[in-house]
């Protein structure tokens, strides 16, 4: 499975939100999901975007790809954007509760997070793979290597 992510930034700000259904459901992240049948990685993250909490993206920045191991098997190629340029204004759906932060909550994040979101947030661009148990529940570890994308 493919997903996108974004990470939206103002001034000082995040845009998270609180998953309200879904795989992660009561989690903190950011707005993002599958991509759908012939539709780009950066299409994904605008139509997500706009779906979860209302506003489009204007400009988006590839920062990672992610990809996820249930044990040994590839589960999920996740590609990671940033964005300071939007429109609108978040609002709540029934998918998610938006939130801008100056702080980022890990501890109410999936666990990977702690090792590649801080790496972002410094402007590094990376490629991170990481490994859960079958069912999601457990971590298992993982790593994040310095990249670039074209």
């Amino acid at each position: 499975m493919k997903t996108c992510l974004v990470i939206i930034k103002k001034n000082d700000f995040f845009l998270f939100i609180r998953k309200l259904r879904g795989l992660g459901k009561g989690f903190i992240t950011f707005p993002g999901g599958k991509i759908e049948e012939n539709e780009s990685e950066k299409d994904c993250a605008v139509r997500e975007t706009k779906e979860e909490i209302g506003i489009k993206i204007v400009e988006l920045i590839q920062v990672a790809k992610i990809d996820f191991y249930l044990e040994d098997k590839l589960a999920e190629e996740m590609t990671v954007f940033i964005s300071s340029k939007f429109e609108g204004i978040p609002t709540e759906t029934d998918e998610a509760i938006p939130m801008w932060l100056n702080y980022v909550p890990y501890e109410e994040m999936w666990e990977d997070d702690r090792i590649w979101l801080p790496l972002v947030l410094e402007e590094k661009k990376i490629y991170c793979k990481f490994t859960f148990s079958d069912n999601w529940k457990k971590f298992l570890g993982g790593n994040c290597n310095l990249c670039e994308f074209t």
